[in-house]
């Protein structure tokens, strides 16, 4: 379970840039696959800095990529969005199960 936990964790912190959240939110948008130019049209970074960002997101499983001709395209991996989904509304149920040990109400 620890090893899930380091899992969540780097995901976490991949996802705590502003700019690669903002890449998710534009693959998941779409709900395809999104070719790097099309990504790189709606952000005011260059091309290498988008890159970057892309090997960050692949490398923690966010997203797949697919290589074209001159170009490549990039999918939302469901499977990982839908364990971060799942793990943050276990985290929500734990929360609602804990009692306080100094008055025993439920927190």
């Amino acid at each position: 379970m620890k090893e899930k936990y380091i899992e969540f964790a780097e995901i976490f912190k991949t996802l705590g840039d502003p700019t690669r959240l903002q890449i998710i939110n534009m693959i998941c948008d779409c709900g395809c696959t999104k070719c790097a130019q099309n990504i790189l049209v709606n952000l005011n970074i260059t091309q290498p800095t988008l890159s970057y960002h892309m090997k960050m997101l692949e490398k923690v499983g966010l997203i797949t990529s697919l290589k074209e001709k001159n170009s490549k395209s990039y999918k939302i991996n469901n499977q990982i969005i839908d364990e971060l989904k799942l793990f943050v509304s276990e985290i929500q149920v734990e929360k609602n199960l804990l009692i306080c040990s100094n008055c025993n109400e439920k927190k």
